[in-house]
């Protein structure tokens, strides 16, 4: 038998890529034959007759697989037809469900979800035949592999096919769910549209209601209003009694400060002497100086050097640590003033002091941590 007849018989029973393969496998036998002697080549021959003999039975054994692995694949197809035509049909119903739910979101996205599901179960079959196709590649590389890798792989395919079908019957079930769904969302629709219209029906009413509402609304208003300018005409009238009494009332204090003021300049010498030992040498005065009214100045001696008495009157002092705080350093500008004008004199030398007819034992505690001499017009 020659290598042409050999080829032909081979390519009745082999795929094209199987034939190629012992294609190869026979012109490597025969480059071999040539680079052997004679004798070497009459027994590789007897040999290779005896290994075409097992050949054969492994390409009929193989033959014989090839068969079942087509009839195998003709089942598969017709799986596949059906279950394309089972996917047709739930395509189709799921055109309808799709036309039926478009105002309703929330089961398209359940439908989409599912459409999602068997899209990874067609991905799963198509890897699982990519797997097939793998498989197929390695039996023709590994002969004596062949078999056990088929049964393999066809026992995957199975596998799959029956995957697929699970994945359908959940399919078929997820839709039974949709149009379940479906039917609940109609009517909870009916029962939404209902409430609507009720809503509706309620909102007119409250609208007539607010209608009247305001009717009424701006009639009080207007009364309100009527009532609202004479109660300014009122306050405007209150409001001119009240500044009129301020007016009267700081007239009062002013001129109760005067008379404090006055006081002081007659008693405050003879009390500095007796409590703190302050010689006033020049008569005590009120007097402007750098824009700041000083309402008691005067030069006197400590302790046998010279000091300038700086002070402030205040009808009243019954006041926290705030308002003092404001009070000393209200004094504190005037003393600033004062030292710009009498320049003999450094802010050592002041005495600072400030005269009331009463001060509250809180501002008597800060002023005398401040260092102020606070006078009350009862004790002198």
């Amino acid at each position: 038998m020659t290598v042409e007849e050999l080829l032909s018989k081979m390519r009745a029973v082999f795929t094209p890529e199987q034939v190629e393969v012992l294609t190869e496998f026979i012109k490597f036998l025969d480059k071999l034959v040539k680079a052997t002697d004679f004798m070497e080549v009459k027994e590789a021959i007897i040999r290779l007759e005896n290994s075409i003999e097992s050949l054969r039975d492994v390409v009929r054994e193989l033959a014989q697989n090839q068969r079942k692995v087509d009839e195998s694949i003709l089942e598969l197809k017709e799986a596949q037809k059906v279950t394309e035509q089972r996917i047709a049909e739930l395509a189709e119903a799921q055109r309808r469900t799709e036309e039926s739910v478009r105002e309703l979101h929330e089961a398209q996205k359940v439908t989409e979800q599912k459409i999602a599901e068997l899209t990874e179960a067609q991905r799963q079959t198509q890897q699982a035949i990519k797997e097939l196709t793998e498989a197929q590649r390695r039996s023709e590389e590994e002969f004596r592999e062949y078999r056990k890798i088929t049964e393999q792989k066809f026992a995957e395919l199975a596998e799959s096919q029956k995957e697929m079908q699970q994945a359908i019957k959940e399919l078929t079930e997820a839709q039974k769910r949709n149009e379940e769904s479906v039917k609940e969302l109609r009517e909870a629709q009916k029962i939404t549209e209902q409430k609507m219209a009720e809503l509706i029906e309620a909102q007119r009413r409250s609208e007539e209601e607010f209608r009247e509402y305001r009717k009424i609304t701006e009639q009080k208003f207007a009364e309100l209003s009527e009532e609202s300018k004479k109660t300014q005409m009122v306050f405007k009238e209150f409001m001119e009694s009240q500044r009129e009494l301020n007016r009267k009332l700081g007239g009062i204090d002013q001129t109760m400060g005067y008379m404090l003021e006055n006081e002081a300049y007659r008693n405050l010498p003879g009390y500095l002497e007796r409590k703190f030992g302050i010689k006033v040498h020049t008569r005590i005065i009120r007097k402007e100086v750098n824009g700041k009214e000083i309402n008691l100045l005067a030069e006197g001696e400590r302790k046998g050097e010279r000091v300038l008495i700086v002070g402030e009157a205040k009808s009243r002092l019954a006041i926290g640590p705030e308002r003092a705080k404001d009070i000393f350093e209200e004094l504190e500008d005037k003393i600033r003033a004062v030292l710009e004008e009498y320049r003999d004199y450094t802010v050592e030398n002041v005495v600072p002091v400030i005269v009331t007819h009463f001060a509250s034992k809180s501002f008597l505690e800060e002023a005398d941590k401040q260092g102020y001499i606070v006078v009350q017009s009862f004790e002198w």
